[in-house]
């Protein structure tokens, strides 16, 4: 399993509760490091993708033109899923270093 920084997956992300981002086939942006994944055999940290785009809401970064998966990065629904116990599958894109180092940045900002 070879999961890098910035590559967008699909994950089974039930069950959950509450306001947390749901769905059978969620599409996730990868923001651990690539080493990390490695070491740690399918333990991830991810954030939600959600096809809405929100100026306005300064936690959902909008995802550059050009890729596939349309809409923005859930900044404040992080989560650490284990790969080995989900259903997920990778979309083969990977997102720029620039952009995944602005979503955690503004992940950074809300912990501070």
């Amino acid at each position: 399993m070879n999961i890098q920084r910035g590559e967008i997956i699909r994950i089974n992300l039930n069950p959950t509760l509450g306001r947390e981002q749901s769905g059978n086939a969620r599409p996730c942006l990868v923001i651990s490091h690539t080493k990390y994944n490695a070491a740690r055999k399918g333990i991830v940290i991810v954030m939600p993708i959600t096809s809405t785009i929100k100026p306005e809401v300064k936690t959902m970064i909008p995802i550059p033109n050009g890729f596939q998966v349309y809409g923005s990065v859930i900044a404040e629904q992080i989560r650490t899923l284990d790969l080995n116990t989900r259903w997920w599958k990778t979309t083969g894109e990977v997102l720029p270093e620039q952009f995944v180092n602005l979503v955690v940045n503004t992940f950074n900002v809300i912990i501070e």
